[in-house]
């Protein structure tokens, strides 16, 4: 009985004596097999912060957003080439281009009514003057608009220097362009060419990104006597819809007292609609802004 408890003992020896190797073994397959994890984690994290930071998505770049240079002085050369290549770039823009022939344009005229603001005046107001500049609004609108005065497209660029949230243009000045952008078809068709607003409702549907062109669509509703209804967006590029908005326009009682003929001078209006229908010249008139580029004043097409 005891030769079998001895050889019992001896196996049990042998095999506690071989265990601490298999043991050793695993513990060095967990190390390898969790530092190739970590280090694949590691490689991903590294790669998709890469890509993230030289294209970052739009959910991000609102989070997150990166902050701009301010915008630099009017009189600087920089400016001065970054308003003049801005200039050509809003000529070059696809959707005016392609508006520009479509099958009805000899129904539009152009006009950069900000060129035709005396210097006086422009001084004190706030999208023509305040606001004018690189950064902000550096270029006076350029506004397509029917000759019926029913429909016009007016397209512009927003700086990085007119945000609220960093990267995104505020809220109230897209409220003022609108506001102004409405005004227009709205004075031209009141009966004396003069127009309070009354009303301005908006909706605004996305976030409108700085430092890219913009259109303003309005489109006239209905004219009632001194009353004028009209709606309008603001859109991309790309056809996405930024900004909806209604307004109400009413004609004061001390109307006919005012130049009305002062008045669509100021907002780009043809001196005569059939003289301009009849006219067929489509060479633009040339004006030179502040910073020294120049702009297109008129076109009829």
């Amino acid at each position: 009985m005891s030769v079998p408890s001895k050889a019992l003992f001896s196996s049990a020896s042998a095999a506690s004596l071989q265990r601490p190797p298999v043991q050793h073994a695993r513990l060095s397959s967990n190390f390898f097999k969790y530092a190739r994890l970590f280090t694949t984690a590691s490689g991903l994290a590294v790669t998709c912060y890469t890509l993230g930071s030289l294209y970052p998505p739009d959910v991000a770049t609102l989070i997150s957003p990166r902050t701009a240079p301010p915008p630099p002085h009017p009189d600087d050369p920089s400016a001065i080439a970054y308003v003049a290549e801005l200039e050509d770039s809003l000529h070059n823009l696809p959707l005016l281009n392609a508006h520009r022939v479509q099958d009805d344009a000899d129904q539009w005229y152009e006009t950069r009514p900000y060129l035709n603001i005396p210097e006086e005046r422009r001084v004190n107001s706030l999208t023509a003057g305040a606001l004018k500049g690189p950064g902000k609004l550096a270029l006076p609108p350029l506004v397509r608009s029917r000759y019926d005065h029913t429909e016009s497209w007016i397209f512009l660029h927003v700086g990085r220097g007119l945000c609220g949230h960093e990267g995104v243009v505020h809220g109230g000045l897209l409220a003022t362009l609108l506001d102004e952008s409405l005004a227009r078809t709205a004075l031209l068709n009141l009966p004396d060419k003069v127009g309070v607003t009354a009303n301005l409702t908006l909706n605004y549907r996305a976030p409108t990104r700085a430092d890219q062109f913009i259109v303003i669509k309005t489109r006239l509703q209905d004219v009632n006597g001194r009353k004028v209804r009209v709606t309008g967006t603001i859109e991309d590029m790309q056809g996405v819809v930024l900004v909806e908005a209604s307004a109400l326009f009413v004609q004061p009682r001390y109307a006919k007292l005012l130049n009305s003929n002062h008045i669509k001078r100021m907002i780009g209006a043809p001196e005569s609609q059939q003289e301009s229908l009849a006219s067929g010249n489509t060479e633009p008139v040339s004006a030179t802004l502040r910073c020294g580029a120049h702009a297109m004043n008129e076109t009829r097409t």
